[in-house]
């Protein structure tokens, strides 16, 4: 608010308020001080300004701090301000005292005083605009924050949505099931069973903010199932996810997007089989890695644009960001697993009850 490039007329008008305010209550009736009404005009314009640069000057300063708590933030702006108004006041009486009234001690002492409790009302009153004034651009930021998390969201929910539906998907897994069907009944069956939960998953999970590292994994499994019947040998991949770590939350699509973008983006084939591992840095991290062997693919900005949606709805959520790597010919993609107080479930929807395993497919 102090920045504003309206500030010079607001300090005209709150120093013809604060004229208007010593006029209307008579003060002068009841403190005689020898100074006149233009006098003291200029007297309530230079104070006004002085206080208002000030807390600018100082509002700027505390802008390159950084603070762990918003209590300390206000109380460090709050009690600058305080010195810098007394300061400011000291100085424009004791000027004032010089130029307009006898400089002699039982005079002074009255105007210091009442010049003072117009100074720190002015203050006071500046601060408080100012504080309102930043929870209101708080508040739009917030909005414009939640919108721009909402709008991620939906594009990671209706990619995830378009990888799982669009004709290629269906043809292929259509393919491999009509070929099952007249050679095993029951691998056929099991086929249709892992099929229904790719899509169920998809479409009961895919608005939650998180998601249990369990239930994802029970998903990916199924997911995977898919991909092997298709791949077979050419496809190897390996989950290790210690049990403890199971309860923890992920955001829900993470690991579909990256396994697919690995299976769009490599040769996948017997001579060149692709091998894809996912597995736990300590508690905090998953990491999934495959092996590089690019092939020629007709949208090759998917996977840029999947990495930087995953990435941006982990900063949204206050996490440290993705880290990706290629190293030695593997491509290596890093991202947290969130810890919750179960008490305090960020997730959206009822959580499931589906436990994932540790899987070898």
């Amino acid at each position: 608010m102090f920045s504003t490039p309206y500030r010079y007329l607001f300090i005209v008008l709150l120093a013809a308020y604060s004229l208007l305010n010593t006029w209307s209550v008579e003060i002068f009736e009841h403190y005689p001080i020898d100074v006149t009404y233009g006098e003291l005009l200029v007297i309530f314009l230079l104070l006004t300004l002085g206080i208002w640069e000030g807390n600018r000057l100082l509002n700027n300063y505390l802008q390159t701090k950084k603070y762990h708590h918003l209590w300390k933030q206000l109380a460090t702006t709050f009690g600058g301000s305080i010195i810098i108004t007394t300061l400011i006041t000291l100085t424009l009486g004791l000027l004032a005292a010089y130029f307009i009234l006898p400089f002699a001690v039982n005079t002074l002492l009255l105007p210091m005083k009442l010049l003072m409790m117009f100074a720190f009302r002015i203050n006071l009153f500046l601060n408080v605009l100012n504080i309102i004034y930043w929870y209101v651009n708080q508040l739009e930021k917030t909005q414009i924050e939640a919108e721009k998390f909402k709008k991620i969201s939906t594009q990671a929910q209706l990619q995830a949505v378009k990888n799982q539906i669009n004709p290629h998907f269906l043809f292929n897994n259509l393919s491999v099931l009509s070929a099952l069907i007249p050679l095993d009944t029951t691998a056929s069956v099991e086929f249709v069973k892992q099929f229904s939960k790719v899509y169920r998953y998809v479409l009961q999970n895919h608005d939650k903010e998180l998601i249990e590292l369990s239930t994802e994994l029970d998903f990916i499994n199924a997911y995977l199932y898919l991909l092997k019947q298709r791949f077979g040998e050419s496809l190897d991949i390996n989950i290790n996810i210690p049990q403890d770590c199971q309860q923890d939350y992920i955001i829900p699509l993470a690991l579909q997007m990256l396994v697919e973008n690995a299976v769009k983006h490599n040769i996948v084939s017997k001579n060149k089989p692709l091998q894809i591992n996912i597995y736990t840095e300590g508690m905090s991290t998953l990491v999934v890695q495959n092996n590089l062997q690019r092939k020629v693919v007709n949208d090759v900005e998917s996977n840029q644009l999947g990495l930087a949606n995953i990435a941006q709805r982990y900063d949204f959520l206050g996490q440290k960001s993705i880290d990706i790597q290629e190293i030695n010919n593997f491509f290596i993609v890093k991202f947290p697993i969130i810890k919750l107080n179960t008490e305090r479930n960020m997730v959206k929807g009822e959580r499931s009850s589906v436990n994932g395993k540790v899987a070898h497919v």
